[in-house]
C-alpha cells in the first residue's frame, strides 16, 4: 500500500506539467471521438464537425474553448491523485 501511496503522489505531481502542456496545447489536439449526426449519415469526428464551421472567428474560438477544456480536465488529475495517495497512505499506517 505504501508503494502505491507513492506512485500515485508522484504521478500527481508529473501531472501538473502535463496539464500545462495540454492548456496550450489542446487546440490541436483532437479525440477520435465519432458523434452520429442522423441515421442517414455517416459518423461524424469532432474535427469534422470544426473543420465543417465556415466562420473562422467561430472556428478559432471553438478551438480555444476545447484547448481550456483538455487543460480543466488534466489539471483535476494532480489533486485527484494526491488526494488519494493521501488516503491510501493513512490507510496503510
Amino acid at each position: 500500500m505504501k508503494l502505491l501511496s507513492q506512485i500515485l503522489f508522484w504521478t500527481g505531481i508529473a501531472s501538473i506539467p502535463f496539464s500545462w502542456l495540454m492548456w496550450h496545447l489542446g487546440a490541436n489536439i483532437e479525440l477520435g471521438v465519432t458523434i452520429l449526426e442522423s441515421s442517414f449519415t455517416p459518423l461524424l469526428t469532432g474535427k469534422d464537425i470544426i473543420s465543417n464551421i465556415d466562420d473562422e472567428a467561430l472556428r478559432i474560438v471553438l478551438r480555444e474553448a476545447h484547448a481550456e477544456r483538455w487543460g480543466i480536465f488534466v489539471g483535476l488529475w494532480p489533486v485527484t491523485l494526491m488526494v488519494l495517495s493521501y488516503i491510501i497512505g493513512k490507510k496503510a499506517k
